[in-house]
């Protein structure tokens, strides 16, 4: 299977010349946390911008400073397997495809899970590729304070429990990104109350400051913020119907619960990218 047969088409990007503002703008807007960054006239890729450089980089307002100039690229007719290493090597969630310096579309994990693995019949359990280390929190804790337990825990999503412990939820950094609001920075001095190395910057205002722009995280509960239907899957379920699964009500990862309904890992798009690496 080639990286055109998965690949996204029509790409979300962002020009330079241009400012934080706009990118951050397309991110939300379009809830995803990077971006190719072309050339205005040329049209050619020129780097890549993540939401990670822009909290790394809370000073500079030129998309063409704040940007990732060395970008790992495919192209559309190398094998997924091929482009499964890079991300996995790489540690990145996208790819763009690239032909003669133009963008001719964007791959990610997300894609080669769903519309690769998914069309692939393979009976592997999926436990073999489950976290075993899921990080947990209250379905009443804060929508913003998560962002903290994501943090601290190295997790790209946090299971929600209830009072009884039963599983109700999942929140992952993308949630984040959707359901937080842009609104103009007017307290500059809070800016250096985070330690100089965090990437987040947390404030008992549940805000994060973006340069001259910020992005303030609601203090209602977690709960409110999910779809209150929890997709979960068994230890013995196969990775081919867990990316069904996760194509089926896109979702980037899927709660691995026992007979019990004790929870016994999570399995996430990212995970499956190993079944690649070991195809090769």
């Amino acid at each position: 299977m080639k990286v055109s047969d998965v690949m996204t088409n029509n790409v979300i990007c962002v020009n330079v010349p241009g400012l934080r503002k706009k990118a951050l703008e397309i991110m939300q807007k379009n809830n995803v946390s990077g971006l190719p960054v072309i050339d205005e006239k040329t049209r050619n890729l020129v780097g890549m911008v993540t939401l990670d450089d822009l909290l790394k980089n809370p000073d500079e307002e030129q998309i063409a400073l704040i940007m990732r100039r060395l970008v790992v690229t495919v192209g559309a007719d190398e094998d997924i397997m091929h482009a499964a290493k890079k991300l996995s090597e790489k540690c990145i969630y996208r790819l763009p495809v690239v032909n003669n310096g133009k963008l001719e579309g964007i791959v990610t994990v997300e894609d080669i899970i769903k519309r690769g693995l998914s069309k692939i019949d393979s009976d592997e359990e999926c436990s073999a590729y489950m976290k075993k280390y899921v990080a947990c929190a209250w379905d009443e804790t804060p929508l913003s304070l998560l962002l903290k337990i994501m943090e601290y825990s190295h997790s790209l999503a946090v299971v929600l429990l209830d009072n009884r412990g039963n599983l109700v939820g999942v929140i992952d950094n993308s949630d984040l990104i959707k359901h937080g609001e842009i609104v103009d920075e007017t307290d500059k001095t809070s800016l250096n109350k985070g330690a100089d190395d965090d990437d987040w910057t947390w404030e008992t205002k549940s805000t994060l400051y973006i340069g001259t722009k910020r992005l303030r995280l609601p203090n209602k509960a977690a709960r409110d913020y999910t779809s209150g239907d929890v997709h979960t899957v068994a230890p013995n379920t196969s990775i081919t119907e867990c990316a069904r699964l996760m194509r089926r009500y896109d979702v980037e990862q899927l709660p691995v619960i026992d007979e019990d309904n004790d929870i016994m890992g999570i399995v996430r798009d990212v995970d499956l990218l190993a079944y690649f690496l070991n195809e090769e």
